[in-house]
């Protein structure tokens, strides 16, 4: 008696589903894909990112009179203040409004950033829960809010400072790489804040005692020509000396910036967003834990 024996086929595993899985890149090329990935979010959820820096923009504002006008108003009075008070203890700095108005405005933006990137991540928690969105857009969101700011504020500054002595120069072309390099100094440095406070709450009392101390070994309202010769080179130490001095050599004294000092800003810009970005990264899974 012949049986018929019906053999079924062996399935085919895709090689996908084999143990162990593909080994992680690691070293310099697993860092290029984590760059090219959160290049494809940023542009997948730019979008996103715009519509927050609006709603941000608009609830600052929606119920003052003035409205968005403060955001040039608030700078003008505080330099008008300043510069009254100051220029009486400084009377050897000449045009002193302009000076001042060259260091101000960009600390400002550094400060205001770094400040809020600190509770960045801790304030969008509800939405963090919620949907899924790359945590790198909120430190950039809040740098970019602060960023239009300091554009809108230096623009508007000018025009009122141009009667004492503020003029356009050919060197000013350079403006716009010079905020370049400084969003980028302030971008890494807002994800390191806004990685450390996500960790530990107390890190943002001490940001804000830190940039107290900053501002003041910062040469805003002072020259470094008002110290000896010998004690100028320890302004190379403040990370922030060189970006305030391109703003200074641009607006100020209407002259192109010192080679020496544009290196060195860029240099300092590519190192704080590098390890800003690698602080971020390699912590980003555990944030949400922390919440």
């Amino acid at each position: 008696m012949n049986m018929d024996v019906q053999t079924t086929p062996t399935p085919t595993i895709p090689h996908a589903e084999f143990f162990p899985p593909p080994r992680t890149p690691r070293g310099p090329s697993r860092w290029l894909a984590l760059i090219a990935e959160d290049h494809q979010n940023l542009v997948r959820f730019w979008p996103v990112v715009q519509n927050m820096v609006v709603q941000d923009l608009r609830v600052r504002y929606q119920r003052s009179m003035l409205g968005f006008f403060w955001t040039l108003l608030n700078p003008l009075l505080m330099m008008a203040v300043m510069s009254v008070v100051f220029a009486k203890l400084f009377p050897q700095i000449d045009r002193f409004t302009v000076y001042l108005f060259a260091g101000m405005v960009p600390w400002t933006f550094l400060a205001a950033s770094l400040n809020d990137s600190a509770f960045c991540i801790i304030q969008n928690e509800g939405l963090i829960r919620k949907i899924y969105l790359p945590k790198l857009i909120f430190p950039l969101t809040r740098m970019l809010i602060n960023l239009i700011t300091f554009v809108l504020s230096m623009g508007a500054l000018f025009l009122f400072l141009a009667p004492l002595g503020a003029r356009f120069s050919l060197p000013m072309l350079l403006l716009p790489v010079v905020v370049l390099l400084f969003s980028a100094f302030v971008l890494g440095l807002g994800l390191i804040v806004a990685t450390t406070n996500t960790f530990y709450r107390d890190c943002s009392h001490l940001v804000a005692v830190f940039l107290q101390a900053w501002y003041f070994a910062t040469p805003i309202i002072y020259m470094t020509s008002l110290f000896k010769e010998d004690m100028r080179w320890r302004f190379w130490l403040n990370p922030a000396f060189p970006f305030i001095r391109l703003f200074q050599a641009v607006i100020y004294d209407g002259q192109w910036p010192a080679l020496n000092t544009l290196l060195v800003a860029t240099v300092l810009a590519t190192a704080s967003l590098g390890i800003g970005y690698a602080a971020f990264k390699c912590h980003e899974d555990k944030l949400v834990f922390r919440l």
